[in-house]
């Protein structure tokens, strides 16, 4: 029997509070939340959030149930502080991106786009259970903050994962959206770059570290992803210096990587925000942490669907573009 109601999370939705509902890849439903209904920046057990440009905090769990939610006040409408991406937008900015790579100065930058869709009646909790339905073995989630509103995600994509001394991540880059009998040069030259910089990242931090692949991974009906799986032994307490430098990875960011993120600032595609940053429970003896990826934020009567792309020197626009628009659906299969 399920432990709450859609009701219940919808409301909190609306409310100055923060809280997850999250389920593990084939796990069952948990609920995160402090019993003030806020977040703090430290602690050893509970649901931690980053955005895309690491800024971190961290949801006590000390409350496995919903409240009732008119213990908190009610919050301000949010509204989308930029318009989402424009066909014309993206090719200006595609233009732009790919120059600098063939000019040398990267190696590959991802550029990202925004999509909005309409919606009447919406309820995020509804479509958090819809995607754990349809998407179980994926790292499903709702959750909401006052500063970032309320997000939903169905991430295929790991970044740490502890079972005692021994560590697991993955480099998923490179994609496709019909699978083939080989992986072109550019998508496994983009996945090369990503398992370079997760092993010099840990380097530092981890010993006894493997690889195995890459290998293909299916996400959804249409889209396939190159990935290597990473094994590693390392001690608990380095967790925050590996998170200092592991995230945001090449797959998400660019290689270098802070030339990638130098210059995606500078030449900003989208406002970010928790888009291509992690999230997941940690606890004292676990850790489950994914990339926040086949997410969109909801507002007032709309969604904002969220996706990227690796771009090297001989990307294509056109099939970067359906690239994206590919990894959109997993998220509109939710809205409609």
């Amino acid at each position: 029997m399920q432990f709450f109601s859609p009701e219940q999370t919808d409301a909190l939705c609306k409310r100055s509070c923060a809280f997850a509902l999250y389920a593990l890849p084939g796990g069952s439903i948990e609920f995160c939340m402090q019993a003030d209904g806020g977040t703090t920046d430290s602690g050893e057990e509970g649901f931690m959030l980053a955005t895309y440009r690491g800024k971190r905090l961290l949801i006590r769990k000390e409350l496995s149930t919903p409240p009732n939610a008119e213990r908190f006040p009610l919050l301000d409408s949010l509204a989308p502080r930029t318009d989402a991406t424009t066909r014309e937008q993206y090719h200006k900015l595609f233009t732009q991106y790919t120059t600098e790579l063939k000019n040398g100065h990267l190696q590959k930058v991802v550029l990202a786009r925004t999509q909005d869709c309409s919606t009447q009646s919406f309820s995020p909790t509804a479509a958090f259970l819809k995607a754990c339905q349809t998407s179980p073995r994926a790292f499903n989630a709702l959750f909401h903050t006052p500063e970032h509103g309320t997000w939903i995600c169905s991430t295929p994509e790991l970044l740490l994962r502890r079972e005692g001394d021994t560590w697991h991540t993955m480099a998923l880059a490179g994609s496709r959206t019909e699978p083939q009998a080989q992986w072109d040069a550019k998508n496994l030259q983009e996945h090369a770059l990503v398992v370079a910089h997760i092993l010099s990242c840990l380097n530092t931090t981890a010993t006894a570290i493997t690889t195995d692949g890459p290998h293909t991974l299916a996400a959804g009906n249409t889209l396939e992803h190159l990935c290597t799986r990473i094994r590693f032994t390392m001690r608990p307490d380095a967790l925050p210096e590996l998170l200092s430098t592991l995230p945001p990875t090449p797959a998400v960011s660019g290689y270098p990587t802070a030339e990638a993120r130098a210059f995606i600032q500078e030449h900003a595609d989208i406002e970010r925000s928790c888009y291509a940053g992690y999230l997941g429970p940690i606890g004292k003896d676990s850790t489950h942490l994914f990339v926040t990826l086949r997410c969109m934020q909801v507002f007032p009567n709309m969604c904002r669907l969220y996706a990227g792309g690796g771009l090297m020197p001989d990307s294509e626009e056109e099939s970067e573009w359906a690239e994206t628009t590919a990894k959109m659906q997993s998220m509109l299969n939710l809205i409609r």
